[in-house]
């Protein structure tokens, strides 16, 4: 499995959100909200879902974030696999439970899902850092594989201690 070169931080809600739904000729299903904490399924409801925790925090600039994780090709998951695997990446990347968050699937070449989070928690209003996010998230994606009996990926140079 693997994640995207680099986590995105963005201001709109609205344009990640609309991005990971939209249908298209490449998909084999249309996109689907598979799991998250996040009580709603459409667009505009996600959408105003994940804005009003912006209101608990309206110096922040970015309070989206998103990355996807991706299995190689010809291999799939049930979306409660893919949901399970996502609440125990999310946890090991430090998110806490009240971090609004969605999975969105999507089956084209590779199966894979998007996490849209808000990095402003809704207890408080604590906003999730994330410091050398990209080095931690591939060294916990090599911890998953293990973990959930993935297929594993040849490790590179600097995931040496990933399964410490």
């Amino acid at each position: 499995m693997k994640g995207m070169r680099k986590i995105k931080r963005g201001k709109s809600f609205a344009g990640v959100v609309r991005y990971v739904l939209q249908p298209g000729e490449h998909h084999k299903s249309d996109p689907i909200v598979i799991g998250g904490n996040i009580l709603s399924d459409s667009a505009f409801e996600l959408i105003a879902e994940f804005d009003g925790t912006k209101q608990l925090r309206p110096d922040v600039q970015k309070a989206v974030w998103h990355n996807s994780l991706r299995l190689p090709d010809g291999e799939s998951l049930t979306a409660e696999q893919w949901s399970s695997i996502a609440d125990d990446y999310m946890r090991r990347m430090g998110f806490s439970d009240t971090h609004l968050r969605c999975y969105v699937l999507h089956d084209d070449d590779g199966q894979h899902i998007h996490i849209i989070a808000s990095r402003i928690d809704l207890n408080g209003g604590k906003l999730y850092l994330g410091r050398n996010e990209n080095l931690i998230s591939t060294q916990i994606i090599s911890k998953l594989e293990v973990a959930h009996g993935l297929t594993v990926r040849a490790c590179l140079p600097f995931c040496v201690n990933a399964f410490s």
